[in-house]
């Protein structure tokens, strides 16, 4: 069995996580769904896991019960939150991740106290690098009523520029296909312009009656992308449920935007490997140079689903274009359970790669450096 636990974890796919923004039910941590009280998490596989993983890492016997280490989890995020977090990070080897900011996509942003408590909570132990969300831009930070077209625009442009000289910047991304689905096509001015104008109220509307102008803000954000060296992040496949039409969700459906001159000059992501459309996903990898993928969210919320998804994309997808990601956010245990149980399932599928002969020894551990950590630090040149 080879083994991956020396090499340090670049977490392509983050979120802030902060205690204050934690749900009262813990089990909630283990599922993607947006909207609480939907079902009893208690029962998902990912939950069962984690709490397997945290009897390992506080040295609980194997039959404690669910409420006492649910209970010791909590107490220690509660006696020394930065202590816990640090502990967490250290344990997963996780030196680096790709945080979007834009979290949470409703109501009011992260609090600069908030902000600070998770700078304070990482350092030392983790290298932080911002995603700019167009929507949070565009829908919180810019939107006022009477705000001209020409005024976000200009806005928008400017907000991206001034934020890259404040903080470390690795992308730009987009989750409004969630909303509006990822078949976009190129836009008019001014199409767009009568969109916003009749449509726009700085958040997402049933209908998708706003779409034209959210996808012309989609190429927009992929120009300054490739204006700035900066990746273009997509979201692909599930998410945020049960508000996004899965239908709509595939990466097939982003052909017309790929084969678009804006496009080929950007390196591009699709996040989440597209799950359940992995093939999909890695396909579109494997045959557009600047377009690569990551496995997260398969890997935290989805029970044992990476198992599967992840050979997908191994098989179809060039080893230099795929990347860890855990797209944790709200609770910090995410990002580490899907560090630890990444890292021995890239392991154990490797290892059967190697004894079935497709892959020499010194090859696999190669791919799996490259998976874990070298190609994140590559494509998005931190």
């Amino acid at each position: 069995m080879l083994d991956f636990s020396e090499i340090s974890i670049i977490d392509a796919h983050g979120h802030p996580f902060m205690p204050t923004r934690e749900k009262k039910e813990y089990s909630y941590a283990y599922s993607m769904c947006v909207h609480g009280g939907l079902a009893d998490f208690r029962y998902l596989t990912s939950y069962r896991m984690a709490l397997q993983e945290y009897k390992r890492l506080f040295g609980l016997p194997a039959d404690a019960s669910e409420e006492t280490v649910v209970a010791c989890r909590n107490e220690r995020a509660s006696e020394d939150y930065g202590a816990f977090v640090k502990e967490l990070y250290r344990d997963a080897g996780i030196a680096a991740v790709l945080s979007d900011f834009g979290y949470p996509i409703t109501g009011e942003g992260l609090t600069g106290e908030e902000l600070a408590a998770f700078a304070s909570a990482v350092e030392g132990v983790c290298r932080v690098y911002d995603l700019i969300r167009i929507e949070t831009t565009c829908d919180r930070i810019l939107y006022r009523p009477g705000l001209s077209f020409e005024e976000m625009l200009d806005g928008f442009d400017s907000y991206v520029a001034e934020y890259m000289k404040e903080h470390k910047t690795a992308g730009i991304k987009t989750v409004v296909g969630y909303y509006t689905g990822l078949g976009w096509q190129p836009v008019s001015y001014k199409e767009a312009k009568e969109n916003y104008e009749a449509s726009y109220r700085g958040k997402y509307l049933p209908g998708r009656t706003d779409k034209p102008f959210r996808d012309y803000m989609v190429f927009r954000g992929l120009e300054l992308a490739g204006r700035h060296g900066l990746v273009f992040q997509i979201h692909t496949g599930a998410g945020d449920p049960p508000a996004c039409d899965l239908r709509l969700m595939n990466p097939d459906s982003l052909y017309e935007l790929l084969n678009t001159e804006t496009a080929g000059r950007t390196k591009i992501v699709l996040v989440h490997a597209g799950f359940p459309y992995g093939y999909e996903a890695a396909f579109l990898a494997a045959n557009y140079p600047n377009v690569f993928t990551d496995i997260s969210s398969t890997v935290s919320y989805l029970g044992r689903a990476v198992e599967t998804e992840f050979r997908k994309v191994l098989d179809v997808c060039p080893h230099n274009k795929i990347m860890f990601g855990s797209d944790g956010g709200g609770f910090v245990d995410q990002s580490w359970f899907a560090a630890n149980y990444f890292r021995r399932v890239l392991a154990e599928v490797l290892s059967e790669y190697v004894s079935k002969g497709f892959f020499t020894e010194a090859y696999a551990v190669e791919a799996g450096r490259m998976i874990l950590h070298d190609n994140a630090e590559r494509i998005y040149c931190i």
